[in-house]
């Protein structure tokens, strides 16, 4: 092992990883650079045939894939957020708050969604308990050439939003993202998605209580079969009758990819950069007190 010893790749915007008790956690992360682990060949089909599908449409995943410098797991295969999405997803953020310098992605996996923040604000952090999919999203980074404004920080995602975060972060955030594990490729199998029973690590309502507490501004991206209803009661229950959640049906290629929910008055209520009678302002439909807008992007 003394290679590793000798072996010094740039971990600065790693955070957590430091300390007696992360010792196989940095041990690990230098030997993911030495090996050059994940890296995709974009013209070599993947060994697991399940994986097929997902590699067959590498390029919606990232558009600069064939350039040979994109790093995925085998889990990143069907888990990162497509590009066309991903930039949709950071546009709309940048355009309802136009003066946002601070995002949180948590649940970052394969940094799709840190790639596409970080080219439109000042400073992402990206949250991830798995090490290797934080290698692979700084990777993904530096090809996106963007490593300049993301900030990795690795451990349980509770944790960290309620300690690291607060202690080493001083500015507020202006916004938390979050695309929570779904449950695996099979979340389909269920007519309607149970965001309280399904959802991983933990419940709806017990993951936005988090997030509440630190940003007033949250967006998620969850399966397109959640339960609205869900969304509705969840909302009502933790922000007081009269508050609102904008529910945003989402395609690329063709296909049904989920639903991002918005949750922060900047998000629905255009007056301060839409006065009254101004026909440019976004039209909103409204069904089950969950303002829907778009069902169609692509």
């Amino acid at each position: 092992m003394s290679w590793l010893i000798k072996f010094y790749p740039d971990l600065s915007c790693f955070e957590g990883i430091d300390g007696i008790n992360n010792t196989k956690i940095r041990h690990r992360l230098k030997k993911l650079f030495y090996n050059d682990s994940y890296r995709v060949y974009p013209y070599e089909k993947p060994q697991e045939r399940s994986l097929y599908k997902y590699w067959k449409n590498r390029r919606t995943i990232f558009k600069l894939i064939d350039e040979g410098d994109i790093f995925l797991t085998d889990e990143l295969w069907f888990s990162v957020t497509p590009e066309n999405l991903a930039q949709f997803t950071a546009s709309y953020i940048r355009h309802c708050l136009p003066h946002a310098k601070y995002v949180v992605d948590v649940f970052c996996g394969g940094g799709g969604n840190v790639i596409q923040f970080a080219r439109l604000f000042d400073k992402v952090y990206g949250v991830d308990s798995n090490i290797d999919h934080l290698y692979c999203t700084y990777k993904n980074a530096q090809c996106y050439e963007v490593t300049d404004k993301v900030n990795l920080i690795y451990g349980d995602w509770e944790a960290v939003l309620n300690k690291t975060l607060k202690n080493k972060i001083n500015q507020k955030q202006d916004c938390i993202f979050a695309s929570p594990p779904w449950g695996g490729v099979n979340y389909l199998k269920q007519d309607t998605y149970d965001l309280e029973k399904h959802l991983e690590p933990v419940s709806l309502s017990k993951l936005l209580v988090l997030l509440f507490k630190l940003c007033d501004n949250v967006v998620l991206f969850l399966p397109r079969n959640s339960n609205l209803d869900q969304l509705s009661a969840i909302t009502e229950e933790l922000l007081g009758p009269g508050e609102k959640c904008k529910v945003v049906y989402v395609k690329d290629n063709g296909y049904m990819k989920g639903i991002l929910v918005f949750w922060g008055r900047p998000f629905y209520d255009f007056s301060d950069q839409y006065p009254e009678g101004n026909d440019n302002a976004p039209k909103l439909e409204q069904e089950r007190d969950i303002n829907i807008r778009m069902e169609d992007l692509y």
